[in-house]
């Protein structure tokens, strides 16, 4: 699924002008960045409560389709800043990592 499609489906708000035109094909949900970058996987939405800068560098290296924070976490401004510069989609909801995980499932991801 096109990761567009996502955010015009679901209670997800854009938070910077990326593309939203990459692959998603799984849901990586995590806030310890160690444990995540070991098993977070390519193509993967990133469901997090962490908002700094550090949140920018693992998705860069792990690949994934974009990073989502939950419960309506507002990220720094530098990591949206450097998420820009890397053109890392990054998105925002009111829901909490279950309850968006339900609708994610109930769209076919």
């Amino acid at each position: 699924m096109i990761l567009k499609e996502l955010v015009d489906l679901l209670p997800l708000i854009s938070v910077n002008d990326v593309s939203l035109e990459r692959e998603v094909q799984g849901v990586y949900i995590g806030d310890l960045l160690s444990f995540v970058m070991a098993n977070g996987q390519e193509n993967e939405l990133w469901l997090t409560v962490q908002r700094h800068l550090n949140v920018v560098a693992v998705a860069e290296l792990t690949g994934f389709s974009a990073i989502v924070f939950l419960q309506d976490i507002e990220p720094e401004a530098e990591t949206i800043s450097k998420a820009n510069e890397l053109s890392i989609p990054l998105l925002k909801t009111s829901l909490t990592a279950y309850e968006l995980t339900k609708t994610l499932v109930k769209v076919g991801l």
